[in-house]
């Protein structure tokens, strides 16, 4: 799997264009590649055997192509202050075991996000039901230049490259 880190991503982008295009179409122009959304609005390329998912901040796209099979991405800042009136609601027990514990939400929430985007389900009511941290999913999570990110996929033996731009 090889994930791009695009810098400074909205100065290569036409903002003549609607806001919510200026990823798909950089992603486009930048890969050659053409994208659709299914029906829950999960990304894929046009004509390819390929898997694609993306997540940005203002600074960064992250963007994820897979040959082997379905993944999810997500960025966010490293530091999310927590509070529990806010984001109480979509983490698991263990989630806030884990955070009690040391691990910053950044990661817990990338990796909750990673899962949600693979799956095709999207943010939803019932988010504390999910364990980012069962066995159920292969994820990775690390961190690059300020950033957490978390990506979700299908295959184990799906090796993960990682270019910076």
């Amino acid at each position: 799997m090889d994930i791009y880190i695009i810098e400074d991503w909205k100065n290569n982008v036409n903002t003549d264009e609607p806001k919510g295009n200026w990823a798909s179409n950089l992603i486009e122009s930048t890969f050659n590649i053409r994208i659709r959304k299914d029906e829950r609005g999960k990304p894929y390329i046009i004509g390819e055997e390929k898997f694609i998912n993306w997540s940005h901040t203002e600074r960064f796209l992250v963007v994820a192509i897979s040959t082997i099979g379905n993944i999810g991405i997500d960025a966010e800042q490293l530091i999310i202050p927590y509070e529990e009136s806010l984001y109480g609601w979509i983490l698991h027990e263990q989630e806030k075991t884990k955070l009690n514990a040391g691990t910053l939400f950044s990661e817990i929430w990338t990796r909750k996000e990673a899962i949600l985007k693979y799956t095709g389900e999207g943010i939803h009511e019932n988010m504390c039901e999910l364990n980012s941290y069962a066995l159920d999913y292969n994820i990775s999570s690390f961190t690059f230049n300020n950033l957490s990110i978390s990506v979700c996929y299908e295959d184990c033996s799906d090796v993960l490259k990682l270019y910076a731009q």
